[in-house]
């Protein structure tokens, strides 16, 4: 489980919880701080074992109070809970001292608030340490116990056993106070080799000898046996570790066993002399920076890391290594390809029995993917908070959209098509449909969502591109198109596939120094299927004269999150992205490139038969004379417009600002009532919401929904868009016209 590093503020009152969020964030900003005025919340949160002290309102009442520290105790009793009170109610949290809270502070006061959750914080980190030290202590008496060795102590002079562990008394197969009257000559064949007894104390302290130890039965088996002596209130003990052999290898299997161990290990080992000179290292060493055993043996372990500003925290982690300190950082290393790598490393000394540095260990993995993916995953939730800003911003965009199509609507209707105005007053008309295009577009990038596939010819889609891309890319390439004579008709997503022609556009840009050229190719190719036959394609070139892009790196070109930019300036999604599209259409894309010449990508797509639909010019649509309809917008410019547009059709129009008012109104006129156009998103009472409790009193009601959010925040109350009429704004006046004709005119 992750450290705690979280304060709970049990509360109901908005603004304190504002006051003291804004304090504690110019304070004490480095815990999270979560408020909820919800006990079963409450409860959640201290289970989860991310809490560090917990804040309560007074203001809750007493009852609350008393249920929140009974909560506290049943989950961590330990955990600080500081209760914040009014000036006049300070005898009321006094009270509940004795209960167990561990301090008040009042809102008059709220400056005591930090250093009060800094003392109750580190008061609360020591409890935690103490208990979780006398575990370890526990732990540890059962790990001697529980040891696979046999252990024990000595008295020094004689080698008479004092303690023994439940191991030795299962291998030898006698009784620990049998033991204990027993010295090592009795239970060893060979008790120390020749001058190891003799002058113990003066030659060393450690002792390592293969020995057989004798069974309380009588039979032997093979042992490792390692003494160390320690000095006592000036005498000697000594502690020995027995390690049965018997179903083991000799030493030297061991040894292989372990080395194959260390090799099969995903992680590099490195283990260096005191020198810094490599003298070992494995195989996933040898596969990271493509060296061989023989190659890297014998080097500074410093001439293989890259030089940086982490380098000189790994020499400096060398250099303590003299003193017994371990470290663990980063730091960054070639791999065989040539690229850097960034690597978790841990420097660890081995010291002799004189405390002098023999040996150092340095075990090493590869966190460049993991260090990738996370920067990633936070850039991934700030395209997702671009995207829900783009949503918002949209819907903005359609409101007025709407109003200034509907105004520019009542005046083309209202003017002679002889005016010299009308043709300007026709443009504004079609900027409106273009622009409702274009937000529709937004809202679908936005969303990642594919749009509904059509007939699209690539000529045109490409000719469409081009006439936006400088627009995106800037002045900086010249943009040449290379269009096949012939008609080439593929089925997919216009959006989708103008926007991997945007990405290889802006990837062309980035890799141009000066002025280039871009060019956008289209053709026709016959490729063999996997049964015998052949089917042809459309093909989409993209070609840049650019730096181009080594020959190692094109094959993880199309990874998610991999980028050949420098840091900061790729997020390594964009040709993901270009490919998952494509793949999505069935299709391939492939690259070409050569250092200094440019790249090009080929993106071959299926082709059809089909032709795309031809664009209708819609007719005037005649309206029914004096029908009334009912009007439900909460943007009054909106709301005017639609008002204007449908007087002009010569509709009766009722009006209201939201679904509690239109409520009001439908339920004293909803007999003369033929029609209601409703907003989907709006203050007090929302369309759908409206829409039920009409329906509650004429079943039969007809109801149009207009919305700028493309059925994403509506998505609930079983509401479906698809068993209504849902209009997308910006509206169009004909099409709305046309839909309302639709309704009046279909009988009950």
């Amino acid at each position: 489980m992750e450290n705690p590093t979280g304060i709970i503020f049990l509360s109901a009152d908005k603004q304190l919880c504002a006051d003291i969020q804004t304090y504690l964030e110019s304070v004490c900003c480095d815990h999270i701080f979560e408020i909820t005025s919800d006990l079963s919340v409450f409860s959640e949160k201290l289970l989860s074992g991310k809490a560090l002290i917990s804040l309560v309102d007074t203001g809750l009442g007493e009852t609350y109070i008393s249920q929140a520290l009974s909560i506290l105790k049943s989950i961590d009793n330990d955990l600080p809970i500081v209760l914040i009170t009014n000036k006049d109610k300070q005898e009321q949290a006094a009270k509940f001292i004795s209960s167990g809270a561990a301090d008040y502070v009042t809102t008059d006061n709220l400056i005591r608030l930090c250093p009060v959750i800094k003392r109750e914080v580190k008061s609360y980190r020591e409890i935690v340490a103490g208990k979780k030290a006398r575990q370890e202590i526990k732990e540890l008496q059962n790990i001697i116990n529980s040891a696979e060795d046999e252990i024990y102590v000595l008295n020094g002079s004689d080698f008479r056993i004092k303690f023994a562990n439940r191991k030795a008394m299962q291998n030898l197969r006698y009784t620990e106070e049998k033991l204990k009257s027993m010295s090592m000559n009795d239970i060893m064949t060979e008790v120390m080799p020749v001058g190891v007894m003799s002058g113990w104390d003066r030659v060393r302290t450690r002792k390592t000898f293969y020995t057989r130890m004798k069974r309380g039965d009588g039979t032997v088996y093979p042992a490792e046996a390692v003494f160390q002596s320690v000095k006592t209130d000036g005498k000697t003990a000594i502690l020995g570790i027995i390690h049965d052999i018997t179903e083991k290898e000799s030493a030297k299997q061991q040894a292989m066993i372990l080395n194959k161990a260390i090799d099969a290990s995903a992680s590099s080992v490195i283990i260096t002399d005191a020198d810094y000179k490599i003298f070992y290292v494995n195989k996933a060493y040898c596969a990271f920076t493509g060296k061989s055993r023989s190659d890297a043996i014998a080097r500074d372990i410093l001439e293989t890391i890259v030089q940086n500003d982490k380098k000189s925290d790994f020499s400096r982690a060398l250099e303590n290594c003299s003193g017994g300190q371990s470290w663990v950082g980063e730091y960054n290393r070639l791999s065989k390809d040539g690229e850097e790598y960034i690597v978790l490393g841990s420097v660890s000394p081995v010291l002799n029995e004189k405390g002098e540095l023999q040996n150092i260990i340095i075990v090493e993995e590869d966190i460049t993917e993991r260090l990738r993916i996370k920067s990633q995953l936070m850039h991934a939730q700030k395209m997702e908070t671009v995207g829900e800003l783009t949503s918002g911003i949209a819907h903005d965009f359609t409101n007025m959209l709407t109003a200034i199509g509907g105004f520019a609507s009542i005046m083309k209707r209202k003017m002679e098509p002889e005016s010299s105005f009308y043709m300007y007053v026709d443009k504004i008309v079609e900027l409106t449909i273009r622009a409702k295009s274009l937000t529709q577009n937004l809202l679908t990038f936005s969303r990642k969502q594919m749009q509904s596939e059509r007939v699209l010819n690539l000529n045109e889609l490409v000719d469409t591109v081009s006439g936006f891309l400088s627009m995106v890319i800037g002045n900086k390439l010249e943009i040449r198109k290379e269009l096949s004579p012939e008609e080439i008709n593929i089925i997919g997503d216009p959006v989708q596939l103008e926007q991997v022609i945007i990405n290889l556009a802006t990837n062309a840009r980035d890799a141009i120094a000066k002025d280039g050229i871009l060019t956008i190719a289209t053709d026709r190719l016959m490729i063999s299927t996997k049964d015998g036959g052949f089917k042809e394609y459309a093909v989409i070139s993209v070609k840049d004269n650019g730096s181009g892009i080594e020959e190692k790196k094109l094959k993880k070109i199309f990874e998610p999150f991999y980028t050949t930019k420098e840091e900061g300036k790729g997020t390594g999604l964009g040709l993901y992205i270009v490919s998952d599209i494509i793949n999505r259409h069935h299709g391939m894309i492939e690259c070409q490139s050569e250092i200094g010449v440019g790249t090009e990508f080929i993106i071959k797509l299926p082709m059809t038969e089909k032709k795309p639909d031809e664009i209708k010019e819609e007719t005037e649509v005649k309206s029914t004379k004096s029908a009334v309809i009912l009007l439900i917008e909460d943007e009054k410019m909106v709301r005017e417009s639609l008002v204007n547009a449908l007087d002009a059709y010569g509709y009766k129009v009722i009006e209201a600002a939201n679904g509690k008012e239109a409520l009001e109104i439908y339920s004293k006129q909803h007999s003369s009532i033929e029609l209601v156009i409703s907003d989907i998103v709006m203050p007090v009472m929302d369309g759908i919401e409206a829409y039920a409790r009409m329906s509650a009193i004429n079943p039969d009601v007809k109801m149009i929904f207009t919305t700028g959010y493309v059925g994403e925040t509506h998505k609930r109350d079983n509401f479906d868009e698809s068993e209504h009429v849902v209009l997308l704004k910006p509206l169009l006046v004909k099409e709305l016209i046309k839909r309302i004709e639709q309704l009046i005119s279909k009988k009950q």
